[in-house]
């Protein structure tokens, strides 16, 4: 594996320094930046596109916290534990569900609109794996209200840089050093103390995905070549409702429809699953009635018996259904689609990576709070929890970090460069081979002909001078492809044909290091 891929020196480019940078403008990092500017610290936030294209601004469903009388953080710990099989990082989950619930009444204090009844309270809904009505949510936009809170309490008080990519994160000694980033024609350095990854995951990986544009993943194979431990690649939640229509995209359905009344039937008319089961399990359901010839929708009318307006409570998913014609049956063809990455960047709680000054947090980071299957709904509480403790802790190690202003090297990478086309179809190729052998079902066979694929496709890669993103991808792809391989047994989110059973043995977290080993660890 290449340690940098930019073939020149960095001496030769243009350079900016910045006490710190957030790369990512979702959730995550926002919520790290909120922190960092109430400290008196002014983070640089480098974008691919605005901040409302994330993932986080997409989370339609809600943000889950125990604030009802009737509930209790221990209850949502347990409910946590329940859907990650065993192989929750079980204090960090403490962490996320009580100091979680502080964060939510800090969303509440700053104007994030939450949807609420007639005498002002809270409004309330329940979705797969929880045993009480826990998630908020304003209508099904929720990512994006509280994203737009949260952006507005900081856009004048940080700096943006849209447009731009990571190409290099620079080390020196195993320690962070800067940055190399490029708006696609020129490149620059920066120089910082620390960096923050809120990138995203790596679900758009997968041929079939409910990612934002652009959320890809290559900063997690960039960070993986600088050093940075991965954990748990294994496990890629697959959302089990997507809009399916041929040649058409994966549009996302909130399972919340599924938390008000929504059912799940065959081409029959006939229920075939709890739909309100962990959504690994809801997933390979509808993915085996396809297998055998099959076809699978989602019904809301039950919702419209219920005295529900979809276009009020849910406006997001009515537009949808209005724009392809369902809005008259409400009956909507569905299929799984790769959704959330559990796995990523292993970090701490406080966003502590095993590269000095590089910090993870959200959906690019793993934590082992989600463990083997993420509860629904604490995607979005982890971002503003752990955001928040990374704030802090970048702070306390900018107190005592200097700037790295050494001279440092790129190794030359090949001569020749990609065209559009040919990397529009190196892309999709990897897409495929993924969704085929590294989906919702795997095997030994299936995997190690993934791996044979994915590796040529990298060799070919390594001729080209302009082929860092996609590198970054097939590194990232055999890192999952290695771990899926490595724990052969089945688990929450990772289940093999071949062993179809949980064993004892893998009750642990695997890890993966630069120079591709695999071990089975202990948090």
């Amino acid at each position: 594996m290449k340690r940098y891929i930019i073939p020149f020196d960095t001496q030769s480019l243009p350079v900016k320094e910045v006490d710190t940078v957030i790369i990512g403008a979702g959730i995550a990092g926002l919520s790290a930046a909120n922190q960092l500017v109430k400290l008196g610290i002014r983070p640089l936030i480098i974008t691919k596109k605005p901040p409302s294209i994330s993932n986080s601004f997409l989370a339609q469903g809600g943000i889950a916290a125990a604030i009802h009388r009737d509930d209790d953080p221990q209850l949502h710990y347990r409910d946590t534990l329940n859907a990650g099989r065993g192989i929750c990082v079980e204090k960090n989950v403490r962490v996320l569900v009580e100091e979680g619930l502080e964060r939510v009444v800090d969303l509440l204090n700053i104007g994030v609109p939450f949807d609420r009844d007639s005498e002002g309270r809270v409004l309330l809904t329940k979705e797969g794996g929880h045993s009480r009505r826990r998630v908020l949510h304003v209508k099904d936009k929720t990512g994006s209200a509280i994203g737009s809170v949260l952006y507005s309490q900081i856009k004048d008080r940080v700096e943006f840089l849209e447009g731009y990519y990571l190409e290099e994160i620079l080390t020196d000694e195993g320690r962070y050093a800067g940055i190399i980033i490029t708006d696609g024609e020129k490149h620059y350095l920066i120089r910082s103390k620390s960096l923050v990854l809120a990138t995203g995951g790596y679900s758009s990986i997968y041929l079939r995905n409910t990612s934002a544009y652009k959320i890809s993943g290559d900063a997690i194979g960039a960070a993986f070549r600088a050093g940075c431990v991965l954990a748990d690649l294994e496990f890629v939640q697959f959302h089990p409702t997507a809009l399916y229509l041929e040649g058409q995209p994966a549009y996302l359905i909130t399972e919340a429809v599924r938390g008000e009344g929504a059912v799940l039937i065959d081409d029959t008319g006939s229920r075939f699953v709890d739909e309100m089961k962990p959504r690994d399990e809801v997933a390979r359901a509808i993915f085996k009635k396809y297998a055998e010839g099959r076809k699978v929708y989602l019904d809301l009318n039950p919702l419209l018996k219920k005295g529900i307006s979809i276009k009020e409570r849910f406006p997001t998913v009515y537009a949808l259904l209005d724009n392809f014609g369902f809005t008259d049956s409400y009956t909507v063809p569905v299929s799984p689609a790769a959704h959330y990455s559990i796995g990523g960047i292993q970090a701490t709680a406080n966003g502590k990576t095993s590269v000095e000054g590089v910090f993870a947090v959200g959906e690019s980071s793993c934590t082992g709070i989600h463990g083997a299957n993420r509860l629904a709904s604490n995607s979005l509480l982890e971002c503003v929890t752990f955001g928040y403790k990374t704030g802090y802790a970048v702070f306390i190690y900018n107190m005592y970090a200097d700037i790295n202003r050494k001279r440092l090297k790129s190794q030359p990478s090949g001569t020749k460069l990609l065209t559009r086309e040919e990397r529009f179809n190196y892309l999709r190729t990897l897409k495929e081979v993924m969704w085929k052998y590294v989906g919702l079902e795997r095997s030994r066979s299936g995997l190690e002909k993934a791996l044979g694929d994915i590796s040529a496709l990298g060799e070919k890669l390594e001729n080209y001078s302009n082929s860092r993103y996609l590198l970054d991808l097939v590194y990232l792809s055999k890192g999952i492809i290695l771990s899926a391989l490595n724990r052969e047994e089945s688990r929450g989110t990772h289940y093999r044909l071949d062993f179809p059973e949980e064993k004892e043995a893998y009750k642990k977290h695997t890890k993966i290091y630069n120079d591709l080993k695999i071990k089975l660890e202990v948090n």
